[in-house]
């Protein structure tokens, strides 16, 4: 780390490195597996120093006996705030997604649905919809059927989306009128130790009415990719709204 307490840009990109890789194959991710995938022109020994340094300054931590580490909850948090850039949905990914919402703008009924239904397939999460007269959800056998959330998490998850209703009028109050909050971990209200994370987003009908959007999944989700996919859908299904399209630049 510096002198000042921050940590050093390489620190910085071995984070992103660990997050990048550990959000793709779930597990932990060791030194030699960053120089040998090209990530760092340095020794083993200066990268586990590095790794060290992110430890102590719990980013980054053991998990069991494993050599690899794995982000913590404030190394996800530091990930979004600080070095997640912005990230933009493929021409292919975009063009699906207009072809979508534009099919959606056209029904009036079951429009949360379908939205829920829509957001949980491209992201390959629970999602869930609120609008004023309608709660939705959709996508728990993406949870049950992920391998790195605890049974306990899974059955808290499910509970939650069993018992959306009752959250309903306080998320919409929060959220209608907010761009995309992440919730990770621990942040979440409904457990302090939670191994799963949360995106919500408030949206806009074309009817002018206002709604919540939201994803659950895995703490090792794909941030960029869940936060660039709400923002797109919110802004285009709204036909308007500020929110910029994400891009990473730290790790591609």
């Amino acid at each position: 780390m510096s002198k000042n307490g921050e940590i050093t840009p390489r620190q910085a990109k071995v984070l992103a490195c660990i997050v990048k890789l550990h959000s793709e194959t779930g597990k932990p991710i060791a030194s030699k597996e960053l120089i040998d995938r090209g990530y760092f022109d340095v020794s083993g020994a200066t990268l586990r120093n590095e790794m060290q340094a992110l430890e102590e300054a719990g980013l980054i931590t053991h998990p069991h006996t494993s050599s690899g580490r794995v982000p913590t909850d404030e190394g996800f948090r530091y990930f979004v705030n600080q070095l997640m850039g912005h990230v933009e949905l493929s021409l292919k990914e975009r063009q699906a997604l207009k072809k979508e919402i534009i099919k959606l703008q056209a029904v009036n009924a079951e429009i949360g649905r379908r939205l829920a239904k829509m957001l949980s397939s491209h992201s390959a999460q629970a999602s869930f919809t609120i609008l004023p007269e309608e709660v939705s959800s959709t996508g728990i056998s993406h949870i049950l059927e992920n391998d790195q959330l605890p049974a306990e998490d899974a059955k808290e998850i499910a509970r939650f989306f069993d018992n959306l209703d009752e959250y309903a009028d306080q998320i919409m109050a929060d959220y209608s009128d907010k761009e995309p909050q992440t919730f990770i971990g621990k942040e979440l209200t409904l457990s302090k130790g939670s191994d799963y994370s949360m995106i919500v987003s408030g949206v806009k009908l074309p009817s002018g009415k206002k709604g919540v959007i939201g994803l659950v999944g895995p703490k090792s989700m794909k941030y960029p990719k869940n936060i660039s996919l709400m923002e797109y859908i919110s802004k285009f299904l709204g036909k308007g709204g500020g929110a910029a399209v994400l891009l990473i630049t730290i790790v591609s």
